[in-house]
């Protein structure tokens, strides 16, 4: 017996089983003939909830979210400027800590571009490497230029656990 053979057998007993108990609903999609009939009157005798409806609810809620995270202006900022590597680190560390519990969602680090360096940039490479080891650093980039474009970069503060 092929698959088709056994979702043949499959609908017809599900047609002449009795279905007293089943809905209105369920009743009328076993009206009809073919596999997605069967299906429909299995989903609504059941009572099924639609998780992919339920996933793009989360998904554009999601991206709403995102979008005015990306609007947010920085509700407060860190100029670095001056500052040694070691000393940058602990500033950071620090200033996002304290963000997170006044309840900042989004802040400003201002590195400066490295145009003064002895080297190469210095404190834009230790406020990223900070930034990535830090728990409530959440996502971070290049700020808009008017607040300091590639010398600067915004930081969402992610919420503390209760």
């Amino acid at each position: 017996m092929d698959f088709g053979e056994i979702l043949d057998e499959w609908e017809r007993t599900e047609r002449e089983r009795d279905d007293s108990s089943r809905t209105p609903q369920a009743k009328s999609a076993l009206d009809g003939s073919g596999s997605s009939r069967a299906l429909e009157a299995w989903l609504a005798e059941k009572g099924v909830r639609d998780k992919d409806a339920e996933a793009e609810g989360r998904r554009a809620d999601r991206g709403l979210e995102a979008r005015r995270l990306a609007e947010l202006k920085p509700q407060a900022l860190l100029d670095l400027h001056g500052m040694k590597a070691e000393e940058a680190k602990a500033s950071i560390a620090s200033f996002v800590e304290a963000s997170s519990r006044q309840g900042l969602e989004k802040v400003l680090l201002i590195h400066g571009k490295g145009l003064h360096s002895a080297g190469e940039p210095v404190l834009k490479k230790v406020a990223r490497q900070v930034l990535e080891a830090l728990p409530l650093a959440g996502r971070f980039g290049p700020a808009d230029k008017a607040d300091g474009g590639s010398g600067a970069l915004w930081v969402l503060i992610r919420r503390r656990a209760p």
